[in-house]
């Protein structure tokens, strides 16, 4: 039997609350006429190991950094870092759409966020 799976790559995100948060994501493609999302969700509902339930905590701020070599700047303020609380399970995703409408979640990954 085969498989196949178009599935976002598995990134995990850990940071302090309260700080400052960025990444550089470097798709090695060009991304000029793509468009961005990324959120932080709390997993509010979990139903036989399946997510069932989620909330938008906070969005990303998304910066294009050089399209045409795939670079795109994620990141958080300090307030929004500071919000998260570190008992919830939290997730987040980078989905982008390409030119011709083609909507990929390309990066994914939980989300730990603790104090110092």
């Amino acid at each position: 039997m085969a498989d196949y799976a178009v599935l976002p790559q598995t990134l995990n995100l850990s940071f302090v609350r309260g700080d400052e948060f960025g990444i550089l994501v470097d798709a090695s493609i060009d991304l000029t006429g793509y468009t961005f999302t990324s959120s932080i969700y709390k997993v509010t509902s979990v139903v036989n190991g399946v997510i069932d339930g989620t909330e938008t905590v906070v969005n990303f701020t998304i910066t294009n950094v050089d399209l045409a070599a795939g670079k795109i700047n994620l990141s958080l303020q300090e307030s929004q870092t500071l919000s998260l609380n570190p008992r919830d399970k939290m997730r987040w995703f980078l989905r982008w759409v390409a030119p011709g409408v083609i909507t990929r979640t390309v990066l994914s990954g939980t989300i730990t966020v603790g104090d110092p």
